[in-house]
């Protein structure tokens, strides 16, 4: 796909692979909307690309619903989603009640590509997945818990879970919007500030990586290839930039169809009123 003139939505946009992954969209000749939580940081990546930006916090629903409003009022159609922003969070709910890592890695960008499900019709999600997932099992009766908290889970396994529940959720909203292709990757190990949250553990994970470690521009590099993939996703998980061996629960359906259901009842029970949504004390800010 060649991406000169195409709008792309770009999360996780302020630092990292996303920061890089924006200078590499904008060097094609991309229309990039970037979309971050720092407002300084996203705020600095996008003058320097003279791009449209916004913020938003996915652990405030009412936040998702207010990026979806402005992107939709932004843009005509939305050729990539780049679903890129993920964290491990500190275990804590958030003000929706719900596990801020579950909320932050599956609820919000699930929330987000289903609001704007209208304006990708033809177009493309890709969503940055992690190998984690392969290390997790989510039980189809047991739902309640990935939402209600960690529960003597350690933070890694959290994250797990919760790459693995959002690939499996992409996959069902794949299959119930046939006009958008969609996919997602692990761009490798990064080198960066992602993981902070592990405490102890993250930091001497991270000095024992960094001589396997990628830059964040290499990653940011295999976002844009598969990106602008000319054949489409197809609902494959890619290593990098290669089809790799996924959890044999990704693609799923009957537990699909269950994270849906589920992920509609938190999303609906907490739905702002009409005109509420930009009253969180959290305004987006755009530039051109």
């Amino acid at each position: 796909m060649n991406l000169r003139g195409k709008t792309v939505v770009l999360t996780g946009a302020s630092s990292g692979i996303g920061a890089q992954a924006a200078v590499r969209l904008r060097a094609q000749g991309a229309l990039v909307h970037l979309v971050g939580r720092d407002e300084r940081r996203t705020r600095q990546v996008a003058e320097a690309l003279d791009a449209p930006w916004y913020t938003a916090d996915f652990e405030e629903l009412a936040d998702v619903h207010r990026l979806a409003d402005e992107l939709i009022r932004a843009t005509h159609h939305i050729d990539v989603l780049a679903a890129n922003a993920g964290a491990v969070m500190p275990d804590r709910h958030t003000a929706d009640g719900i596990d801020a890592t579950f909320q932050v890695n599956v609820l919000s960008p699930w929330l987000l590509m289903l609001l704007l499900a209208d304006h990708l019709r033809g177009g493309r999600i890709l969503a940055t997945n992690s190998r984690a997932h392969k290390n997790a099992v989510i039980g189809l009766h047991s739902l309640e818990d990935l939402a209600r908290g960690r529960q003597g889970v350690s933070g890694h396994r959290a994250y797990a879970r919760s790459k693995l529940a959002a690939g499996i959720l992409l996959r069902e909203y794949g299959r119930r919007h046939r006009g958008i292709d969609v996919g997602d990757f692990h761009p490798g190990i990064i080198a960066s500030g992602f993981g902070r949250s592990l405490g102890k553990r993250g930091a001497v994970t991270k000095v024992l990586a960094r001589p396997f470690t990628d830059t964040p521009d290499q990653g940011a590099a295999r976002l844009v290839h598969l990106a602008s993939r000319t054949g489409p996703l197809a609902g494959t998980y890619y290593t990098r930039t290669r089809p790799a061996k996924a959890s044999p629960q990704l693609p799923s359906r009957q537990l699909g169809a269950a994270l849906w259901d589920f992920a509609s009842d938190l999303t609906s029970s907490r739905r702002p009123a009409p005109g509420s949504a930009s009253s969180t004390g959290r305004h987006s800010s755009t530039g051109r």
